[in-house]
C-alpha cells in the first residue's frame, strides 16, 4: 500500500517542486523526469514584485508598525509631550515632520486621553510610488483594558503614511490621521 502511495506522489511532488521553480524565476529543469510537463521560463513584468522590492516592503512594514507601538507612549497633554516625541520618534520619522509635531504638538499623533489608547498600525496596502518612495494606507487601531483582554479595537482611525528612503533608512515623511 505504502508503495502505491509513493509511486502516485512522486509525480505530483515532483511536477509541485517544477511549478513552484518556475515561479521563482529558475530555468534549469530536468524534462526527464517529467517528460510530459510543459515547462518554460516565466517573463517578470514590472506590475511583478521583484526580491528586493519585497524586503524593501517588509523593511516598511517592520517601520511603520514597529512607530505605530511608539504611539501609546507619547501622551500629547503631558508638559513634556515635545520632549517624549524627540525621544519616541525621531528614529522612524524625518526631521522637519518632527520639528512640525515638536512645535504644535496638537498635529502629532500619540495618546491624547488615558482610554482609549492607540495600540498599533494595522497596515492596508503598501504601494510603491517610486524607487525612494511608498505609499501606506491602515488604521491607527485604539484599545481600552477591554480590548487589551478580549482583543479588536475600541476604534480605528484611517491613517495616510508616506515613506521614504533617506540616505539608506526608511523614514516617515508624511502622517496623516483622519480624525
Amino acid at each position: 500500500m505504502k508503495k502505491i502511495i509513493l509511486t502516485l506522489l512522486i509525480p505530483v511532488l515532483l511536477a509541485a517542486c517544477a511549478l513552484q521553480a518556475t515561479e521563482m524565476g529558475q530555468t534549469t529543469y530536468n524534462t526527464d523526469v517529467l517528460p510530459n510537463v510543459n515547462l518554460t521560463s516565466p517573463t517578470i513584468t514590472p506590475t511583478q514584485t521583484t526580491a528586493n522590492d519585497a524586503i524593501e516592503e517588509a523593511q516598511i512594514r517592520d517601520l511603520v508598525k514597529s512607530f505605530g507601538k511608539k504611539l501609546q507612549t507619547v501622551s500629547l497633554l503631558s508638559a513634556d509631550a515635545v520632549q517624549e516625541i524627540e525621544k519616541q520618534y525621531s528614529e522612524f520619522i524625518v526631521r522637519n515632520l518632527l520639528n512640525a509635531w515638536e512645535s504644535d504638538v496638537s498635529k502629532a499623533s500619540g495618546r491624547l486621553v488615558s482610554s482609549p489608547w492607540p495600540d498599533r498600525i494595522e497596515i492596508a496596502t503598501v504601494e510603491k510610488i517610486d524607487s525612494d518612495n511608498y505609499e501606506i494606507t491602515g488604521f491607527v487601531v485604539e484599545v481600552t483594558s477591554v480590548e487589551v483582554v478580549s482583543g479588536g479595537a475600541a476604534a480605528k482611525i484611517p491613517v495616510h503614511i508616506l515613506v521614504q528612503n533617506v540616505q539608506g533608512h526608511w523614514m516617515i515623511t508624511e502622517y496623516e490621521e483622519e480624525r
